[in-house]
């Protein structure tokens, strides 16, 4: 089974709450990372966000099925989770979510599924320095791919895997998300406060929330 090493980390920066939620979790087998954002919510209690993505975390097992089939059913659980959580709160506005996940599956194989542009990118391991390249060659520019919007399969590469909300990513740009895992990533819980911090000190007024995987290299 692949070994993968990841941390989470959500922060309500200048929001008086915090209505995002993350998840970073193995079980039967898949590694399951989840960011949430959410609105719409009563002033007291759990967030939309909490609520989705505990639906997740507390779901029935995910061992059967292609990851295709496994998105969809915890996707399907969070649904009904904030459809029972408007009916226990009708005075309420209608909660509403916004959810990055990816799977990870023994052998790799890696499903993200994502709402939006710039909610999760991969980030793989540099070549090694000077592997074919000729002197005086301008530098490779710094690399994240981002899959867009909708559910993407693929094998994860050894590397990175980066989810994280608008509070992050509108504040921060690609080339120093990528120089800050560069930097920081053989220490995640520091690479994804750095994170944070970066969007905070850029003037995020969103809450922060990260997730960041590492994939072993060969």
């Amino acid at each position: 089974m692949s070994t993968l090493s990841y941390f989470a980390h959500s922060d309500k920066g200048l929001r008086e709450r915090n209505e995002d939620s993350c998840l970073a979790m193995e079980k039967d087998g898949v590694y399951i990372f989840a960011v949430a954002e959410g609105m719409g919510v009563p002033s007291t209690g759990p967030s939309a966000a909490e609520v989705a993505v505990n639906s997740l975390r507390e779901g029935g097992g995910v061992s059967s099925g292609s990851l295709v089939e496994i998105a969809e059913s915890l996707l399907a659980c969070a649904d009904e989770a904030l459809f029972h959580f408007q009916e226990a709160s009708p005075e309420s506005d209608p909660p509403a979510v916004a959810m990055t996940i990816a799977l990870v599956g023994p052998a790799g194989e890696c499903l993200v599924s994502s709402p939006g542009h710039r909610k999760v990118f991969f980030m793989p391991y540099a070549p090694p320095g000077g592997s074919g390249a000729a002197a005086g060659d301008a530098p490779e520019e710094p690399v994240l791919h981002d899959p867009g919007a909708g559910m993407h399969e693929a094998v994860l590469p050894p590397g990175f895997l980066i989810l994280c909300s608008d509070g992050i990513s509108q504040f921060v740009e690609d080339a120093r998300i990528h120089g800050i895992v560069k930097e920081r990533g053989d220490d995640l819980e520091d690479a994804c406060r750095k994170l944070v911090y970066e969007a905070f000190q850029n003037g995020s007024n969103d809450n922060l929330t990260v997730v960041l995987v590492r994939q072993p290299g060969t």
